[in-house]
């Protein structure tokens, strides 16, 4: 268990639970969860976004690649993307139920307490982050 703060509020992280959450997942990509071409270009441009964003992610034990809700909402004319992008992680927010957006170079996300359990989930708390990225063509 770790504990991390976030714009003033502590944010508590099963990071191996979570890890051990993803690690039977197939790829966004792969057929046995979309395998569109959205979801695989997501997928090859999700590594090479700046360090930060791949911290944010790891911080909290989420393979991005994996396992999330993910969906193109614009292509742009500089040919950059937007995604929504929505994980889930073993954890709790303390002192409130949401921590509202976090921005970082080309990725904002919120962190929201889930109160309703998840299908095949057994753990005590999870936190739903989401976001937008923009990516590079």
């Amino acid at each position: 268990m770790r504990t991390i703060q976030l714009l003033g509020y502590k944010v508590i992280v099963h990071i191996e639970q979570t890890k051990e959450l993803y690690a039977p997942l197939p790829l966004i990509s792969d057929k046995e969860h979309c395998g569109c071409e959205d979801c695989s270009y997501y997928v090859k441009g999700i590594v090479h976004t700046s360090p930060a964003i791949q911290q944010f992610f790891q911080q909290f034990g989420i393979d991005p690649r994996k396992q999330g809700e993910i969906w193109k909402a614009a292509d742009y004319s500089d040919g950059t993307r937007l995604y929504i992008v929505e994980y889930y992680f073993v954890g709790k927010v303390e002192d409130t139920e949401q921590i509202g957006w976090i921005e970082m170079e080309n990725a904002k996300f919120a962190l929201t307490n889930v109160s309703e359990s998840l299908p095949n989930i057994e753990v005590e708390s999870i936190i739903a982050l989401t976001g937008e990225i923009i990516m590079d063509s």
